[in-house]
């Protein structure tokens, strides 16, 4: 991904608790690798740590199990 668009994305007006939801797996991923990388800088976009660590919560999320078999 570009910085171009992850700029788009952490411009986005909607925020990232609209927007991380809506992603497709891959597209999260790829996104998820354009904001570590972003942080990785000297001077990282100013609010990417947030999405970075929204879009974390968000892929642990589905990766969880269904609650229904957590307590199994």
């Amino acid at each position: 991904m570009n910085h171009s668009k992850l700029s788009q994305f952490i411009n986005d007006p909607r925020g990232p608790e609209e927007v991380l939801p809506s992603l497709a797996a891959e597209d999260l991923a790829n996104l998820l690798d354009a904001l570590y990388q972003n942080l990785d800088t000297p001077a990282p976009d100013f609010g990417a740590q947030v999405w970075y660590e929204l879009a974390v919560e968000e892929s642990a999320r589905r990766t969880a199990p269904p609650e229904d078999e957590q307590s199994a």
